[in-house]
């Protein structure tokens, strides 16, 4: 019983996800790329995204610092890193990250780096949230039995007919 007890914590916490507006269906199009002959390809797409991003979060985040060092910006590494942090959560299935990353890729695009310093603590905020909510789960992933894979979360009113 206690697996099938870890399995509804798992398949809850996997909801929750959801229901905080963390993920969207791109994760489970994700999630039906992995199979038996790579049992963990979502848990390695995950850990290569957390890696990444992390990167170009310091990367924003160091980057906007030399603005208040009097240091020259790169401005061209400035955009690298916003663009990339945007792609690689929209391509996991990221919701509220990439929002704020577009909000900042307007104020770069208007040259409003006050702008960008004035969000880079809520995207900051958002893209830890993210990754401890990710860390978690998948930190329990390894315990269930294979087979064993949680339920897809209840799209509600979402279509995939439109």
């Amino acid at each position: 019983m206690a697996g099938s007890s870890l399995q509804q914590q798992i398949a809850s916490m996997r909801q929750s996800l959801f229901d905080e507006g963390l993920l969207n269906e791109q994760f489970i199009e994700l999630e039906k790329l992995e199979d038996a002959s790579d049992p963990n390809f979502v848990k390695n797409v995950i850990n290569v995204f957390l890696t990444d991003s992390l990167k170009n979060v310091t990367g924003i985040e160091e980057s906007l610092l030399h603005l208040k060092a009097d240091e020259p910006l790169d401005i061209t590494e400035l955009g690298k890193f916003l663009h990339r942090l945007k792609s690689g959560c929209l391509g996991i299935g990221a919701k509220k990250v990439p929002i704020e990353v577009e909000k900042m890729l307007q104020c770069y695009e208007a040259g409003d780096m006050e702008g960008m310093k004035t969000i880079l603590p809520t995207m900051k905020q958002e893209y830890n949230i993210l990754e401890n909510k990710l860390e978690a789960y998948f930190e329990l992933l390894p315990h269930i039995e294979p087979g064993q894979s949680s339920d897809p979360p209840s799209k509600g009113s979402t279509s995939s007919g439109e």
